[in-house]
């Protein structure tokens, strides 16, 4: 508004001028006019556009949240159909054993452990970390000692001192940038040897707590996966319960 003030008070400033001078003060003026109904537009433009974005980011984020909700719940009235169907029964119906791991898989601490044997083809370690997924797994994250000896005592030398278990952890090896598959860093470790490659496996054939070497990515290697362990598959059972009535 200031501006536009201005405009206006030069171009009644200038119909006080003489002739002479009139007209290239009236084209300065209305040429500052123009400029500022631009700089309005623009502004009131942009103002807009921030409106906008601001108002989609919030629908994305609300349509985001809404649809974890719903699954939220439909989590929670699972559970709860399966809570009502167990209290039915008193003496439940089907034999009471707690398989914290699958068939195949070693419990250790609260994990469990897929360790591949001679029967199972050699596979990268893309390729292993993706046989892990399929498995609602990933490639082992080795947090300490307690697990590196378990690790070590569960895997067998075979073929040649170089081959071994492919493990969750890559990165650079020319610089040292080991991460986890889980996005942690890893900065000490059971090396055996940094350099080669960056990925790294497990080689039975060394020492315990230095049995970590750098390989290509694409050696083939046995690997190992990793996952939660799991108290009870209690849709199993009441799917077991369901038929036996």
């Amino acid at each position: 508004m200031a501006i536009i003030t201005l405009i206006l008070s030069l171009l009644f400033l200038v119909d006080e001028r003489p002739a002479l001078h009139s007209q290239p003060f009236r084209v300065v003026a209305v040429c500052l006019g123009v400029l500022c109904v631009l700089l309005v537009s623009a502004i009131i433009g942009l103002y807009v556009y921030c409106e906008y974005s601001d108002y989609s980011n919030v629908s994305t984020a609300n349509l985001r949240l809404a649809a974890e909700k719903e699954a939220l719940s439909r989590e929670r009235d699972r559970l709860n159909w399966s809570l009502r169907f167990i209290y039915q029964f008193e003496d439940f119906p089907v034999k009471r054993k707690c398989n914290p791991c699958r068939s195949g898989w070693t419990l250790f601490k609260s994990s469990c452990y897929q360790i591949l044997y001679p029967s199972n083809p050699w596979k990268t370690w893309e390729q292993s970390r993706e046989n892990c997924k399929q498995n609602n797994a990933d490639l082992v994250v080795i947090g300490n000692q307690k697990e590196q000896e378990f690790i070590h005592n569960h895997t067998q030398y075979y073929f040649d001192m170089h081959h071994g278990y492919w493990i969750g952890l890559s990165g650079i090896a020319n610089i040292s940038q080991w991460l986890w598959v889980n996005g942690s860093q890893q900065t000490d470790g059971f090396w055996k040897r940094q350099t080669g490659g960056n990925c790294v496996l497990t080689v039975p054939k060394n020492a315990p707590l230095a049995n970590w070497n750098a390989e290509s990515c694409s050696m083939l290697n046995r690997w190992i996966c990793e996952s939660r362990a799991l108290i009870w598959h209690l849709m199993k059972f009441i799917f077991k319960a369901a038929i036996s009535r």
